[in-house]
């Protein structure tokens, strides 16, 4: 299960996320800086606190619930639910790691896309994204490590409806409260072990970055 949600979590966040950090870091408007800190919010936020926002606006009886439920969906304690708590917690990490990435990026090359023709979507795509690639590649890992070890806001809006909502952590929590200290901790070994080979990846894809633009 943690596997599935994790990856649509992070397909949710390079597929919305990176236009948008685009957009936020090439593009001055008012008031960009409130947008920035509600989106870098639930990075601040306590994830049982995430977790009843998700459920306030969500939930059957909640801002959008009601709404939602007249079309026939319900997305509490599904997993679909997951990879919203997922998505709302980790995809600040990826936000602001994308937003310095296409920073990064020579305005100028942008510039002289734009004047050879190339549309916006054209600059973005095979411009913009490709020279802060190394960068978003950083962000993405270090969102989908968050997304997997996410428990309370989860857990929260979720709940642990074993083969449906349960994730890792939820799990290794369940098998610890039961008793299970074994089972617990070979859980928590895994994804000891998951973090450390994305935060390998990440030094390296950081590392092979400095080592592309170093000088001559």
């Amino acid at each position: 299960m943690t596997a599935e949600t994790s990856g649509a979590s992070l397909a949710a966040m390079l597929i919305f996320g990176t236009p948008v950090a685009y957009r936020i870091a090439t593009t001055a408007f008012r008031g960009k800086t409130v947008l920035v800190t509600l989106f870098e919010l639930p990075l601040v936020l306590p994830p049982a606190v995430a977790g009843i926002g998700l459920f306030a606006a969500f939930g059957r009886t909640g801002l959008l619930g009601g709404r939602l439920g007249a079309l026939g969906i319900e997305l509490p304690f599904t997993a679909a639910a997951v990879v919203m708590a997922m998505t709302f917690v980790a995809g600040p990490l990826y936000l602001r790691q994308a937003q310095a990435s296409f920073a990064a990026v020579d305005r100028d090359l942008l510039a002289a896309a734009r004047t050879l023709g190339a549309g916006p979507w054209k600059v973005f795509l095979q411009v913009a994204v490709p020279l802060a690639g190394p960068g978003l590649g950083a962000g993405a890992a270090l969102a989908w490590a968050r997304a997997v070890g996410e428990f309370g806001a989860t857990i929260m809006f979720a709940g642990s409806l074993e083969g449906v909502t349960q994730t890792a952590p939820i799990a290794t929590y369940l098998q610890f409260e039961q008793g299970d200290f074994g089972a617990a901790l070979a859980l928590g070994a895994a994804l000891i072990a998951v973090s450390g080979v994305v935060l390998l990846a990440v030094k390296l894809i950081i590392r092979g970055r400095a080592l592309r633009f170093a000088p001559m």
